[in-house]
């Protein structure tokens, strides 16, 4: 497992630089480039440089942008980090003077000439910077402890429906008693019919056995036992088969499995990171779901989670917390987390609440925003995209878990009890060997009757 693992980033680090040469190729744009020094705003590793903090996904993707825009463009840079948050801000209320905080801040006032930290661009954004075309796509998800397993000391009873394991348990005893009665009315083979019960739960049972008493079988005794034999043997591996792959496929018990619990649910607490766009975004949104959620968070200001925090130890802090922050983010810390306690602690919901188009932010009115949007379209036709994708494999989480194993209904899930209609085959094999026995029976009995006509 460890050498398949090796050879797929091997191959993706491969594909990474197919990507990259391919990017570095295109023909160089014929507009006017830079030519010069620039002050670019960013707050996360290695470009921003700060002390025990680790690089991230977008660390990582900020710092092979800002190198591919420098080269083709002809600028060098410097790095700026806000001094106040660590994020890409908000209007600061404190002033009210229509100034911001993060990095935004740093664009108003003059301190930087654009962002290498990217993210969506809302309205109030708009007014206030340039934004360009889209460079990264991120998704809005929720962050959950990692989910206990749900255990079922009485899931084997689950492998068949209600009514397949009546019908089932009715076929034996149909068996056991058409075995007495053949053995009573015929005065053949055995004729107890406790030994009959206990040779057909043992045979069940795969514990063997066998009935022999006075003489031999007729043939209606042997047409029932086969037909028993024949659908043990489907019925045993059927349940086998269903069993394994109930054991094999876990089911885990999630706090919330999506944003509409976290609203129907009042005892849940919706952590958002103060000062992010992701913030912004529920701030500023008309849509119900939202409005909602931040009106809760409004009612309750520690839910606001400052940046610095240790969010996997913030989320596991109260079980009722879930964490809605970047996609991109989320997997990074877990990842980190997973690292440093080589187990997963959280997760990241399958369901996203929302995807987002991320763009970079200059100075609004700045003379660069054509230059840099005219390159990025360019560099976007070349494959940016999948070659910023490919290029942060490493960093991905491997605490996520598959969507199957979160279902909860019997519609949903990918396994199901076998039904009746499932095994009708089985039973009407049954009900044929039955008719068949007893036509044998009938033909036996009108045999022994001519003999004994005969006889006299």
């Amino acid at each position: 497992m460890a050498h398949f693992g090796f050879g797929r980033r091997k191959m993706r680090s491969t594909i990474a630089s197919g990507f990259l040469i391919a990017i570095l190729s295109i023909d160089q744009c014929p507009c006017e480039r830079i030519h010069g020094h620039l002050r670019v705003a960013s707050y996360y590793n290695p470009l921003a440089n700060l002390p025990n903090v680790s690089i991230n996904k977008i660390g990582m993707l900020e710092s092979k942008l800002i190198y591919i825009l420098a080269k083709f463009l002809n600028f060098t840079y410097e790095i700026h980090v806000p001094a106040d948050v660590l994020q890409l801000g908000s209007p600061d209320e404190t002033k009210g003077n229509g100034s911001w905080t993060g990095v935004l801040g740093q664009l108003l006032r003059d301190e930087v000439d654009m962002s290498i930290s990217f993210g969506p661009w809302f309205h109030s954004r708009h007014l206030v910077v340039d934004v360009t075309v889209m460079v990264v796509v991120d998704e809005i998800s929720i962050m959950v402890p990692y989910p206990t397993q749900e255990t079922d000391a009485r899931g084997y009873l689950k492998a068949y429906s209600f009514w397949t394991w009546i019908l089932i348990v009715g076929s034996f005893w149909c068996a056991i008693l058409a075995l007495w009665a053949v053995a009573h009315i015929q005065q053949k083979g055995e004729r107890n019919l406790w030994r009959i019960m206990v040779f057909v739960t043992s045979v069940s049972l795969g514990q063997g056995g066998y009935l022999r008493r006075f003489s031999t079988y007729s043939s209606a005794s042997r047409l029932v036992q086969g037909s028993l034999f024949l659908g043990l043997l489907v019925l045993s591996y059927a349940f086998t088969g269903i069993l394994i792959s109930l054991i094999t496929s876990p089911k885990y018990h999630f706090v919330v499995r999506s944003i509409e619990d976290v609203i129907a649910n009042e005892n849940i607490k919706p952590l958002i990171i103060h000062e992010s766009s992701t913030q912004a975004e529920f701030e500023e949104s008309t849509h119900p779901t939202f409005q909602k959620v931040f009106e809760r968070v409004k009612a309750n200001p520690k839910l606001l989670v400052p940046s610095s925090s240790d969010l996997i130890e913030v989320l596991l802090s109260d079980p009722h917390h879930v964490l809605i922050m970047s996609h991109l983010l989320a997997d990074s810390e877990i990842e980190k987390d997973f690292r440093k306690k080589r187990i997963c602690r959280a997760t990241i919901l399958p369901k996203c609440v929302n995807v987002r188009t991320n763009s970079l932010f200059l100075q609004k009115g700045s003379r660069y925003t054509t230059l840099i949007n005219k390159q990025l379209l360019l560099l976007r036709q070349a494959g940016l995209s999948d070659y910023l994708d490919s290029s942060i494999d490493t960093f991905s989480s491997r605490c996520d878990i598959d969507e199957r194993k979160m279902k909860r209904s019997k519609r949903d899930r990918r396994l199901s009890p076998l039904t009746l209609n499932d095994l009708r085959g089985i039973f009407s094999s049954f009900a044929f060997f039955f008719v068949g026995s007893f036509v044998v029976f009938l033909c036996e009995l009108l045999t022994v009757k001519c003999r004994y006509c005969n006889a006299f």
